[in-house]
């Protein structure tokens, strides 16, 4: 029993390990690879039976005897958070010793001229985000009841459930290629798209929101046939179209100058950011709510920026983001029947 229950809690902390040197290496991030450990892995690792051996339980009762492994703070011992941070840490150092720069978000440089006067803006911001975090998650659901055979006309259903399971990932795959072809700026062939717009690069709000829709729909579609391919980069791109939407109608209802980001109304007292940081703080607000990580994707945002100014936008509306998506999803759930 003893030993089973090290071997999972050995076998957790790997986990950790592993989530924090993805995120670490792929972002050039490792603050946001130590937190993502901590913050989404760690509230996964629920409590799980483990069989006792036989010595334990009664050996004349027919019945098995479990032992409860409680789930356990990965902070809360040095021998469990210090693999972590190393694992980390050390991710990042091979990346930027093998690949220099070439990372996966590339951003340019960028100002918030005036930050705390924008506050309030970007905390609509990131209830825009966690409204699209929910819609995100719903889809998802659905896609999923679909793929289960759990919804739809009883035809579908019959020939959703004699379906073999090997095929359904087929089924997504060919799903997701069509709508790739019609949107091919969806697919993350090295984050083109979203890596334009951190080098501001205006898209129309149209377009934008086109591809906002194309993606929830084919990452849904994705997930729920069985395909691998993770939310994590998908819901930086869905919060970068929030953003740059936002920041385009922002633009455009204050009448604000193309140019210079200053309104008539307020002249330079009050200045608009520039659209990489919108599309920044959108991203990360959404990969919090999605997520519930706030943390993970405020520091994220934040050591791809190297810009303090950006840290309090970003931590305002990235738990807005969480605390909207949360109300939210809790308010639907509690109107589903029972």
């Amino acid at each position: 029993m003893v030993n089973d229950a090290a071997r999972v809690r050995r076998n957790r902390l790997f986990l950790a390990c592993g989530a924090a040197a993805g995120v670490s290496s792929g972002f050039n991030a490792p603050l946001a690879g130590v937190f993502f450990a901590l913050e989404v892995v760690q509230k996964n690792l629920l409590a799980i039976d483990i069989p006792a051996p036989a010595e334990v339980g009664d050996a004349s009762s027919s019945e098995s005897v479990y032992y409860e492994l409680q789930q356990e703070s990965l902070s809360s011992e040095a021998s469990s958070i210090t693999p972590i941070i190393t694992s980390s840490v050390v991710s990042a150092l091979v990346v930027r010793l093998l690949l220099k720069d070439e990372l996966a978000l590339r951003l340019l440089e960028y100002e918030i001229p005036t930050p705390l006067r924008e506050l309030p803006i970007y905390l609509l911001l990131g209830a825009m985000s966690g409204l699209t975090a929910v819609t995100f998650s719903q889809v998802a659901k659905l896609a999923k009841a679909g793929f289960d055979g759990e919804i739809g006309p009883q035809p579908v259903r019959e020939a959703i459930e004699a379906t073999p399971e090997y095929v359904k990932p087929v089924i997504g795959g060919l799903t997701c290629g069509v709508v790739g072809y019609f949107f091919p700026n969806i697919l993350f062939f090295g984050y083109e798209t979203l890596n334009g717009l951190l080098s501001n690069n205006l898209i129309t709000t149209d377009v934008a929101f086109t591809l906002l829709v194309a993606k929830i729909f084919a990452t849904a579609v994705s997930a729920a046939s069985g395909l691998v391919g993770g939310i994590l980069a998908p819901s930086l791109f869905m919060g970068g179209m929030v953003g740059v939407s936002f920041h385009n109608i922002l633009v455009n209802t204050l009448d604000v100058s193309t140019f210079d980001f200053t309104t008539q109304t307020f002249g330079t007292a009050f200045q608009i950011a520039d659209l990489p940081a919108y599309t920044m703080v959108g991203a990360a607000s959404c990969l919090s709510a999605v997520f519930r990580a706030p943390l993970t994707g405020s520091l994220l945002a934040f050591e791809l920026t190297k810009n303090y100014d950006v840290l309090v936008p970003l931590l305002a509306s990235a738990g807005v983001g969480t605390l909207v998506c949360d109300l939210v999803e809790s308010r639907i759930d509690q109107a589903k029947p029972r």
